[in-house]
């Protein structure tokens, strides 16, 4: 009874869930994918919650298609995931690819169903199969329920991981496009397939759930996690806010940034330099707390992928760090400066473009060997 509870819990929680992104005034394109993802998650639960019972509600093809909805779920929290990567150039057509794992298992139990007649059945989530079908053709049809979403999971994690390490040369900041908290999900999520693999293959014939409440457990889990992603979405800003790398994501995410199109040679780039450190200098853009490379480049009339050579060869490192090494030294002027003593250290290195108190201190101890403090002390 609490199992089918926590079941129906999810499914009201994921369609709330829908409801309060749809509520939002404009909707990005991650907005929509999560929206679907919750509605996916919310009938996975459903198919779980009618196959409880005696006699399940849903005819035999609907069952069909709830069983096999992992193999949708996943992809659409990987395009999820990607679409914050490449923002507002996400093409719906382009991905239809990742519907296929769906579409061809269910298609071959469907096969499969009607060329024998009511040779698949469902009891408890779990499928029968007729004796006439084969044990490895059963195996091609359910293995990957485990399989493909896994793959997914690794993918997304992926994705984040190289989608954080193009930040710093696109953005002068990171607080608030880092998702690391999207990160966590997807490593949640990878952790919940780890343990609800050897469940499902395991736990029945170790005794440690009976078949009867097998995926009323598996169920109530993926419950708790989309109440986890649910929270985690509210809580954070960044959920609600379509982020994009300003550079061609699918073209520098496997290999080293190249400049052989860019248009400049190194006579080119010595003099663009120059002109960006003269307008750094003395119009400091750095001031501006939510400088990015497009922005900064729009002021030079470059285009992102020339600032961004420019500042790679003549300085050795990112547009991060060459901004902030400019706003840290604004910071030691004021600190040494008679005039700003009555400001606080955290009031200046805010008025030098820095947006957190947590992100000044790093940077400065990075780049200084000293805390703020310190430096003011010596």
């Amino acid at each position: 009874m609490i199992l089918k509870s926590l079941l129906i819990t999810g499914i009201i929680q994921g369609f709330f869930l829908i409801l309060l992104l749809k509520s939002k005034r404009k909707n990005a394109i991650s907005d929509y994918l999560l929206m679907i993802w919750f509605g996916i998650m919310s009938c996975q639960l459903s198919f779980y919650y009618d196959n409880l019972s005696a006699v399940p509600f849903a005819p035999n093809f609907m069952q069909i298609l709830g069983f096999y909805l992992p193999l949708l779920s996943s992809p659409i929290l990987y395009l999820y995931v990607y679409s914050f990567s490449v923002g507002n150039d996400f093409i719906w057509k382009k991905y239809w690819i990742h519907l296929l794992p769906f579409s061809v298992f269910s298609l071959l139990c469907f096969y499969l169903n009607f060329s024998y007649l009511n040779s698949i059945t469902f009891n408890n989530g779990l499928p029968n199969f007729d004796n006439n079908i084969p044990s490895w053709f059963r195996n091609i049809l359910t293995i990957p329920l485990a399989l493909i979403p896994a793959f997914y999971t690794v993918l997304s994690l992926r994705m984040l991981i190289r989608y954080q390490k193009l930040i710093p040369e696109n953005y002068s900041y990171t607080e608030k496009i880092n998702l690391n908290w999207l990160k966590w999900i997807v490593i949640s999520l990878l952790i919940v397939f780890i343990t609800l693999f050897p469940l499902i293959t395991y736990g029945v014939n170790l005794g440690l759930v009976s078949p009867q409440n097998l995926f009323a457990v598996v169920g109530s889990i993926l419950t708790f996690y989309i109440f986890f992603i649910g929270f985690f979405g509210i809580r954070q800003t960044t959920v609600f806010t379509n982020i994009s790398v300003e550079t061609n994501f699918e073209k520098t995410i496997d290999s080293k940034p190249n400049y052989k199109n860019s248009g400049l040679n190194d006579e080119m780039v010595d003099d663009f330099f120059q002109k960006l450190v003269l307008h750094t200098e003395e119009n400091k853009p750095y001031l501006d707390e939510n400088l990015s490379l497009a922005t900064l480049a729009q002021q030079l009339d470059l285009t992102s992928n020339q600032l961004s050579q420019i500042i790679n060869q003549k300085t050795s490192s990112n547009f991060f760090n060459f901004i902030n090494s400019y706003r840290v030294e604004a910071v030691k002027l004021r600190l040494k400066d008679p005039a700003f003593a009555h400001y606080s250290i955290l009031a200046i290195g805010y008025d030098c473009g820095f947006q957190s108190k947590s992100s000044f201190n790093k940077i400065f101890k990075q780049m200084v060997n000293k805390t703020p403090l310190e430096f003011q002390k010596s």
